[in-house]
């Protein structure tokens, strides 16, 4: 190690202790960081007290510190999770500078009514556009998918819109473990039987309608895009392959097929978008659900404008893009090999019951991938729509890097929605596979 390298180990290692000590004096002196001062313009001090996890502790300071109950830590009548969260002031934005608590990374930093009432002119034109271009490019599909197309988007569209919905209890207490401070550190069995206390068993299936009708037109785009670009990625991909001997590795069917399913993942992200929004909002806020889910969507359109559906489409792009790309290419190519050494081990004829092991081997395996590679962008996209306000998905990446957990904030719930994307692609696999060759098409790999 040189000496200029061992200067700035030296460095690093005393602001890390530094770091260290003032997250211990937080915890053991909450009062004197609780109260901030601020300098108005005249240059008097105004002291303010933070929002974010800083307004917890001073009302649970307030209690008796050596009797905290249990009634204490999980209140019988759940508010709103933003109810505590939602004010940012600039001792949030001075503790964020060091280091910052998951509480933070949940306090909204824009409030949501701001400079917005009702729904304006340029969010009905914002709308009429969208409706437009979607009308346009589903025309434009039609008219130049080849004949029989529609079977990839009919089972697209129905494998998705049954495989999320059905594990939909799973998923609400996923979202809740990375939204609610109180849930995040519990167990998969811990956090539901917390929500049916507080809320219901009705609060597990918090989000239906929007998950059915989203994933119904995002597994049709998905998986009906994904189909019909590989014949003509093929094509084209050959085509360039041709032109010279350097770009040989353009006629490659792996390349085909990620290129295929990254383009169908980001088509796919902007439809699910607004409806992934509502959901979000619904399972983290049980108080906003009043007029159902489509009265949700009014109410953001209401008081948040356009922008309230499209504040995720970041991290949904993270979310989804990966997801998409090694679950449909993993799904495809396992398949593949798998009845590629059935073949080459001798067996002529591929019975119906190895036509129903092989898809669901080849999705157990897809939904482990295709989880822990989109998990990240899970755990930022439901920080981003859990609550109202405008936070950038640098913000809260920056949040969770900054925060007591660091990298592995990002895999929050990890072991929940492995269980939840584990149900979801095994069922949305075997059913696209099914109805694919209900439909007359040929079983996947084969």
């Amino acid at each position: 190690m040189s000496a200029t390298d061992k200067f700035f180990f030296t460095i690093a290692t005393i602001v890390r202790f530094a770091m260290c000590d003032v997250q211990l004096h937080h915890r053991n002196y909450p009062s004197i960081l609780r109260t901030t001062c601020t300098k108005t313009p005249s240059g008097s001090k105004i002291s303010s007290i933070p929002g974010g996890f800083h307004c917890l502790q001073a009302n649970r300071f307030n209690n008796d510190e050596n009797n905290v109950s249990k009634r204490q830590k999980f209140p019988q009548k759940r508010n709103r999770i933003s109810s505590a969260l939602s004010a940012s002031d600039t001792g949030t934005a001075l503790l964020a500078s060091t280091s910052s608590s998951w509480d933070d990374i949940l306090a909204s930093s824009e409030p949501a009514i701001k400079n917005h009432e009702g729904v304006t002119v340029a969010d009905k034109v914002s709308l009429t556009l969208f409706a437009g271009i979607s009308v346009f490019s589903l025309l434009i599909l039609a008219l130049k998918a080849p004949p029989g197309s529609w079977r990839y988007f009919l089972a697209g569209g129905l494998c998705a819109a049954f495989s999320h919905a059905i594990p939909t209890p799973v998923d609400v207490v996923k979202t809740r473990k990375q939204v609610d401070p109180r849930l995040i550190d519990q167990n998969f069995l811990k956090a539901g039987r917390t929500i049916i206390d507080e809320e219901g068993f009705s609060a597990l299936w918090a989000g239906l309608g929007p998950t059915s009708v989203g994933y119904l037109l995002e597994g049709s785009v998905k998986f009906g895009l994904y189909e019909v670009l590989k014949p003509a990625l093929t094509c084209w991909l050959h085509r360039l392959a041709a032109l010279s001997p350097s770009l040989a590795f353009f006629n490659s069917q792996f390349l085909i097929f990620v290129l295929s399913a990254l383009v169908s993942g980001v088509a796919a992200s902007f439809v699910l978008c607004p409806m992934e929004v509502i959901r979000i909002r619904l399972v983290s806020e049980p108080n906003f659900t009043s007029g159902g889910w489509i009265g949700v969507g009014y109410k953001i359109l209401k008081n948040e404008g356009v922008n309230g559906f499209t504040k995720g489409l970041n991290p949904m792009l993270l979310k989804q893009v990966p997801y998409t790309v090694t679950k449909n290419v993993s799904f495809d190519l396992i398949t593949k090999f798998f009845y590629s050494y059935l073949r080459q081990s001798g067996v002529a004829t591929i019975s119906a019951s190895m036509k129903f092991t092989i898809p669901l081997i080849s999705a157990a395996i897809a939904s482990v991938l295709s989880s822990l590679t989109s998990q990240p962008g899970d755990t930022i996209l439901s920080l981003s729509c859990a609550h109202d306000g405008d936070k950038k998905t640098r913000d809260i990446c920056r949040g969770i890097i900054r925060s007591d957990r660091g990298i592995r904030g990002f895999f929050v719930g990890t072991r929940t929605r492995l269980l939840h994307v584990g149900i979801i692609v095994t069922i949305q696999l075997l059913i696209y596979d099914y109805v694919k060759r209900f439909c007359g098409i040929g079983a996947t790999g084969l």
